[in-house]
C-alpha cells in the first residue's frame, strides 16, 4: 500500500467516523426534541438550532467523503460515450476543475464569512457562528487531498473509475 492509498484510507476513516458520531447525536438531539415538545409540553430551545448545525456539518463532511470514493453523484452518460483519451481527458479536468472550486470558493471564500461572524453568537446556543462556518474551510482541504489523490490513482489506474471501465 502506497503514501496515498494510507492517507485516503485514515481520511476515509476519519471522516466515516465523525459522520456516524454526528448522526448518532443528531438522532438524541431531533429524538429530545420531540420528547420535551410532546411529552414534556415544554419544548427545548437548543435542539432545533443543535440539528440544523449538526445536518450541515454532516452534509459537508459527507460530501468530501463521496468524493472521495468516487460516490458523488453526477451525470456520466455523455462522458461515457467519449473515446479513451477524450474521457481521460474530462475525467482529470473534472477533477482538477473541483479542486479548484474547494480551493478558491469553499477554502479561501470562506474566511471572510468566518471573520465577520466569528463575534457573532448564534441564537439558541450561543457559539460563535464562525465556529459554524468552519466546516468550509475543512471540508474544502479534505476534497483537495481527495482530488489530488484521486488524479494521482487514475493516472496509475488504481482509480475506482478505471475498475468500473474494466468491469465493462
Amino acid at each position: 500500500m502506497n503514501a496515498l492509498q494510507c492517507i485516503k484510507d485514515i481520511l476515509n476513516r476519519v471522516l466515516y467516523g465523525i459522520c456516524i458520531v454526528i448522526m448518532v447525536v443528531l438522532v438524541i438531539d431531533v429524538t429530545w426534541q420531540v420528547l420535551s415538545r410532546y411529552a414534556l409540553g415544554s419544548p427545548s430551545t437548543f435542539t432545533d438550532e443543535a440539528a440544523r448545525f449538526l445536518m450541515v456539518w454532516m452534509t459537508f463532511l459527507g460530501g468530501a467523503y463521496m468524493f472521495g470514493s468516487n460516490s458523488h453523484l453526477s451525470v456520466t452518460s455523455l462522458r461515457d460515450i467519449m473515446p479513451r483519451k477524450c474521457r481521460d481527458t474530462v475525467i482529470i479536468a473534472t477533477y482538477v476543475l473541483i479542486a479548484v472550486f474547494a480551493a478558491s470558493v469553499m477554502f479561501y471564500g470562506s474566511f471572510r464569512l468566518i471573520k465577520h461572524t466569528l463575534n457573532q453568537p448564534s441564537p439558541s446556543l450561543g457559539m460563535p457562528m464562525g465556529w459554524f462556518y468552519t466546516i468550509l474551510p475543512i471540508s474544502a482541504v479534505c476534497i483537495i487531498i481527495y482530488m489530488v489523490i484521486n488524479i494521482a490513482e487514475y493516472l496509475n489506474g488504481t482509480n475506482s473509475l478505471n475498475r468500473k471501465e474494466e468491469a465493462k
